[in-house]
């Protein structure tokens, strides 16, 4: 009986594949061309990455290149022919655009155009923010804040930078995050991140400047 059965089920599907045979070649066919475009697709997007990439790289070193023995003029003039070529990656996602801003924004802020730096380290933030460039971005992001008197936005970005602890510079945006609040008279605040600073980092030479910093609030009577 169950080789019966067997043989049944058997026939039925030979006989289904029989019926179909034209329309399972379709499919497979169209499966294979399918993947063939899917692995040729990725090798082109991985060679145009690397290109820009290498792109970019030749932009920086131009830029750079024995660039302390240059007049000003011959500096500004290279300054101006990076952020011209840099234009064509700007706007594009992940690494290349990541990169791409975080150099204009490097220029504006070299040239003191702080508005400018301001727009590109925002890009630079959000096409990076999975990235070790973000919390560096951030910190650059509240300095150029500060230099256009805007404390708010400035203490919003140290402490961005402050909470990523693989930051290397992290105990320097914590404290620089304090020190703002502490400018806009929120000493409550500033007593706080001093302390978070001071006890997080205590032989670190910003978390000993911290606890100077709760000494001389407490001697002022601020933060009681």
């Amino acid at each position: 009986m169950a080789d019966i059965e067997n043989e049944t089920s058997s026939t039925k599907v030979n006989g289904f594949i029989e019926k179909n045979k034209k329309l399972l070649i379709f499919v497979l066919c169209a499966i294979i061309v399918c993947l063939i475009a899917f692995i040729i697709y990725t090798n082109v997007a991985a060679s145009s990455k690397q290109k820009a990439l290498s792109a970019i790289d030749e932009i920086s070193y131009t830029l750079t290149n024995e660039s302390a023995s240059l007049e000003k003029s011959e500096l500004d003039a290279r300054r101006y022919d990076a952020k011209e070529l840099l234009q064509a990656y700007v706007n594009k996602g992940g690494i290349v655009g990541t990169r791409a801003n975080f150099l204009c924004a490097e220029i504006a802020y070299q040239e003191g155009k702080y508005e400018d730096a301001i727009n590109y380290y925002k890009a630079t933030a959000e096409k990076g923010k999975k990235t070790y460039i973000a919390p560096v971005a951030n910190y650059n992001l509240a300095s150029c804040y500060e230099k256009t008197g805007d404390l708010v936005q400035a203490a919003v970005n140290y402490k961005l930078a402050a909470e990523n602890k693989d930051f290397a510079l992290a105990p320097h945006a914590k404290f620089s995050y304090a020190r703002v609040v502490e400018a806009q008279k929120n000493f409550v605040e500033a007593k706080t991140a001093y302390t978070e600073l001071y006890e997080t980092y205590p032989n670190d030479n910003w978390g000993k400047l911290a606890k100077t910093r709760l000494i001389a609030l407490g001697d002022e009577g601020k933060a009681e």
